[in-house]
This record gives C-alpha cells, sequence and structure tokens, in this order.
C-alpha cells in the first residue's frame, strides 16, 4: 500500500526541499520522476475516482465539467434536473450521459476536490503549508489523443500529479510576468496566446507517480498519450501585493486625510496628495500594519477536515496522538515575549501556555495523557483549548 503523503518534502522526493526553492520554485518547470509508480495512490486511484463520482448530491456542472477537443461541452447534454443538498432545483450530472460522452472520447474535470478523501486532504495540506499559499484541486480523465484546452498559462503556480496512464506535456519558452485572477488575464484572445507562448521548450512524458511543477504564468498545454489518463492539478495562490496594498486602503479609510475633497487649486492638491504618500509610507513601516500582514498570511488557507472520531469526543483518550505538521515550528522571543515562530509566521504566545508549546515543539508527536503528565497542574480544560487551538490552527494534527 502506498505511503501517505503527509509534508511537502514527501510530495516532491527525491528533489529535497532546499534544491526545488534555490533552482525552481516561481523560476522554471520541474519533472519530478517516481520512485515508484504508486507513490500516489493514496491520493487518486481509479476505485477513488469511481467513489467520489458516485457521491451524486455533491455534483453540478460548476463542479463537473465535460471537454471535447477543448470544446466545452454544454450541461444541458449531460446533466438531469435535481434538487440539490439546499432544496433548491438544480442541474445534476446523468451518470449515463456522462459515461456516453467519456467513451467519445470526451475530458472529465473535477473542480474543488482537495476536501473529499483524505489523501487528497493530505496532498493540499502538505502543500499549503510548506508554501504558504491557498492550495486548490482539480482532477483531469482524459483520453488518448483528446486535448481538453488549448495552450495557455495559469494565474496560481500548479503542481501536476500524474496518477494514470501517460499524458505528454509541452512547457513553451513564454511566460508572463506575475498574471492574476482578473478579467485582463482571463479574457486574452488566442492571438495573445500564439504571440507570446515561444517556441516549445521542453516536451515531457508523465508517466503514474509522476509531478510537474509549472510556475505562475508560464505556457503549456497537455495531451494524453494513452488510454485512460488521470492527473490532479493542484493550484497554489499567494498573497500579492495588491492584498496588502487592501490592508494599507483599509487603514487609510479611519483617517479623514484620506477622505477629503481633492482641493481644487492645482498646487493644494499635488500638496495633499504628497502628504498621503507621506502617511502611506508611515503605514507601510508601522508594527501595526505588519502585525496585520503577519495575521493575514497565518489565516490564509483552506480549512479541511478536522473531525476524527470517537476520540474527539473523549477527554485524554489514551489513543489520542497529535503530531507537529507546521514547518520549522520554534518558540522564539521577540522583544521581550515567547513566539511561536512557523514557515507561515509568527504568532504571539499567551504566558500560561508557553511551556505547554515549547514542550510539543520539542516532542513533535505526543498524546493528550503525555501532554498532562508533562504539566499535571494544568486543568483538563486549557490542555483541550490549546490543543484545538494547535489543531485549528493547523500546527498540530491527530496522528
Amino acid at each position: 500500500m502506498a505511503n501517505r503523503i503527509e509534508s511537502f518534502a514527501d510530495l516532491i522526493a527525491p528533489v529535497g526541499e532546499d534544491l526545488f526553492f534555490a533552482e525552481y520554485h516561481d523560476k522554471k518547470p520541474l519533472h519530478i520522476r517516481a520512485e515508484a509508480p504508486d507513490k500516489l495512490a493514496d491520493v487518486m486511484t481509479w476505485d477513488t475516482l469511481s467513489a467520489i463520482l458516485n457521491m451524486t448530491a455533491i455534483w453540478s456542472p460548476h463542479s463537473l465539467k465535460l471537454f471535447l477537443d477543448t470544446k466545452q461541452i454544454l450541461s444541458d447534454q449531460y446533466c438531469r434536473p435535481a434538487i440539490d443538498r439546499n432544496g433548491l432545483q438544480s442541474l445534476q450530472p446523468d451518470a449515463d450521459k456522462v459515461k456516453s460522452w467519456l467513451r467519445r472520447g470526451a475530458s472529465l474535470v473535477a473542480n474543488d476536490i482537495d476536501t473529499l478523501t483524505p489523501g487528497l486532504i493530505s496532498a493540499a495540506n502538505a502543500l499549503e503549508e510548506r508554501l504558504g499559499g491557498k492550495v486548490q484541486s482539480n482532477l483531469y480523465c482524459s483520453w488518448n489523443q483528446h486535448q481538453a484546452f488549448t495552450t495557455h498559462f495559469d494565474t496560481h503556480e500548479v503542481f501536476a500529479l500524474h496518477v494514470a496512464g501517460e499524458k505528454t506535456w509541452r512547457v513553451y519558452e513564454g511566460r508572463i510576468d506575475n498574471p492574476i485572477a482578473s478579467e485582463s488575464f482571463q479574457n486574452l484572445g488566442d492571438d495573445f496566446h500564439a504571440s507570446h507562448r515561444g517556441a516549445v521548450a521542453e516536451e515531457i512524458t508523465l508517466k503514474p507517480g509522476d509531478i510537474l511543477y509549472i510556475p505562475r504564468g508560464q505556457y503549456h498545454d497537455a495531451l494524453a498519450s494513452s488510454e485512460g489518463c488521470i492527473h490532479l492539478s493542484f493550484g497554489v495562490t499567494h498573497i500579492i501585493g495588491f492584498d496588502v496594498m487592501t490592508l494599507l486602503f483599509e487603514r487609510a479609510m479611519t483617517e479623514p486625510l484620506f477622505r477629503q475633497n481633492i482641493p481644487m487649486n492645482d498646487k493644494e492638491a499635488r500638496d495633499w496628495i504628497s502628504r498621503m504618500v507621506a502617511r502611506l509610507t508611515e503605514f507601510g513601516e508601522s508594527d501595526e500594519i505588519w502585525s496585520a500582514i503577519q495575521d493575514f498570511r497565518h489565516s490564509y488557507e483552506y480549512h479541511r477536515g478536522g473531525f476524527t472520531l470517537p476520540g474527539d469526543a473523549l477527554e485524554d483518550n489514551p489513543d489520542d496522538r497529535f503530531r507537529v505538521t507546521a514547518s520549522s515550528l520554534e518558540v522564539i522571543s521577540e522583544g521581550g515575549r515567547a513566539v511561536m515562530k512557523t514557515a507561515k509566521g509568527s504568532v504571539p504566545i499567551p504566558e500560561n501556555v508557553v511551556g505547554p508549546v515549547e514542550w510539543i515543539a520539542r516532542k513533535q508527536d505526543f498524546t493528550g495523557v503525555e501532554l498532562a503528565a508533562a504539566f499535571p497542574t494544568m486543568s483538563p480544560d486549557a490542555r483541550q483549548k490549546l490543543v484545538q487551538n494547535l489543531v485549528g490552527m493547523r500546527v498540530l494534527a491527530p496522528h
């Protein structure tokens, strides 16, 4: 049985993290050849795909789409009327119609699947924790010589996890500089892409267990070269400058200077603009904004799972075990105050739990009973609250 992908290092092995971040991350594509074809079997297999597709009530024309030779198939050609989980009328993919299109060579695209199985959750969390961005996953099931999408670039970085069949990817020389998910980048025409993609830089055949990393903005396309291919695309979206500008905007709106009408006299208007720019600079260099950015970075993630029953409902269950999932967890001192630091940022630690957090950082793996034994004067409610908070912050996970 394949091992669970529990960390970014697991995912990109045998490539090391130091090499990846030094030479490839946000720089150039990387083909990671699997040491074993079943490396990603815990993330996705044909049986797993069939199982999640049979969760009929979760699918809609938005979450499950079909494409044939780069053309999207209209929803009324593969869906039927249904009542959704909110009791509202909707369309729902019809298994017989979907299978009919698949037999004709249509590609199936299942969107937003990263919460549907433990393996998908684990892979998405591993990427999110190490890269510090939001991670979302789609699945692409395609057939020999039928292409779902034309040459394009993505507005996020991509980790393509190949789990079945073979698919040939072409990576082009062209790369758009820091594209974002806005109309100005999403509605570019075929002529633009044809003139900006450049020549083919590399042609790569992915086999089961392989991973292809593609930086944001890099032109690429793919074509199945065997019958029955599955790959998962994990897209990583990071905090960008516009997000920081939003924080500055929200702070600026609290001051009358930024709510003032523009002066009618040109010189006064220029002076007014200069004062605003100077004030924005003060905001940008302040501890207040830096703290807001750190809070934003810490919360910039999707929440997946969190239930492990019945253990979650049992206090100090001897079988409860937790492991540290945050990268580079340590407790340091900043300005005379204890701070919990991870790869995603720093968070102040309340004085009453500094000792337990330091202990957890050293142990890395522990049970609730071991925590209670190490800190016998700490109340059960306080221990439970600390563990719950750390799980909610994605510092710990049930093991």
